[in-house]
């Protein structure tokens, strides 16, 4: 069997990317994958073992897809995007991705809570990364915030993340030690609003949710002319899927994204 470690996949995005791929190499193979590191994206995957010997061990963070490096052009010219981020690990193995998001087998079943929003104020503590076109940290601003305040007036809303992530005011689930109570807490959510981060993916694992990501590390501008989701030839636009609704932090819509007033 295959064995595959995460490491250097540090955020909770970095890792849950990798949570389809059991399944979609069993599909292919027939075979589970050996979960080397005990990761908890996989505490609940039937197609995982742990505590057996593998052939070989595959560092899936680190392994360079196919067309990281130089795509032919004719394959570009017939898919110059990829359908999902599974799509582009599958790659790595000649595999199809029958299943495109993540996945956690955990909480699936729980009834939908229709007047649950959840929200996700503040992404992940890092420089701007101005070489992709970003100018501003991952942070919702204070307009945003009670925009969604006032517009799902009468609905649920729960915030979770870090303590010290900008304070929504409503119900305040920061700080919550059990990364799975977490999970329970998005799943039964009908609405997801948030910034690109950790939070988000969990989301992503329950395709009946309705995800908002508010770009705000981006400028109208480079939304405008330069934002591609899922492009092949820039892995930066990989965490964006075609299955989530996106916004900027004007009042303008640019590119592919609507503005704040429409969330």
């Amino acid at each position: 069997m295959l064995g595959i470690t995460l490491e250097g996949a540090l955020g909770l995005g970095d890792q849950l990317q990798f949570s389809s791929f059991p399944e979609n190499h069993y599909r292919n193979t027939g075979q589970k994958i050996v979960d080397v590191d005990r990761a908890w994206i996989f505490d609940h995957n039937p197609y995982v073992v742990r505590n057996e010997q593998s052939e070989r061990v595959l560092n899936l963070w680190s392994k360079q897809w196919p067309w990281a490096e130089l795509v032919p052009a004719p394959e570009y010219e017939k898919k110059p995007v990829y359908s999902s981020i599974a799509e582009r690990t599958g790659t790595i193995f000649g595999h199809v991705a029958y299943l495109r998001h993540p996945r956690l087998y955990r909480f699936e079943e729980l009834p939908t809570l229709e007047r649950r929003i959840v929200i996700h104020t503040t992404g992940k503590r890092v420089p701007v990364q101005s070489a992709y076109g970003e100018d501003h940290a991952r942070c919702l601003s204070e307009e945003i915030i009670d925009h969604i305040r006032k517009t799902y007036a009468g609905y649920e809303i729960i915030q979770v993340g870090s303590l010290d992530d900008i304070d929504a005011q409503v119900v305040d689930c920061r700080g919550i030690g059990d990364i799975w109570e977490v999970v329970r807490l998005i799943a039964q959510a009908r609405i997801y609003i948030g910034v690109d981060s950790g939070p988000y993916w969990i989301a992503s694992c329950f395709p009946k949710i309705f995800r908002k990501k508010v770009l705000m590390q981006y400028p109208p501008e480079f939304l405008r002319d330069g934002f591609v989701p899922m492009h092949a030839l820039n892995a930066h636009t990989h965490w964006h899927d075609h299955s989530c609704l996106y916004f900027n932090r004007t009042v303008d819509d640019a590119g592919i994204t609507y503005g704040y007033l429409k969330l």
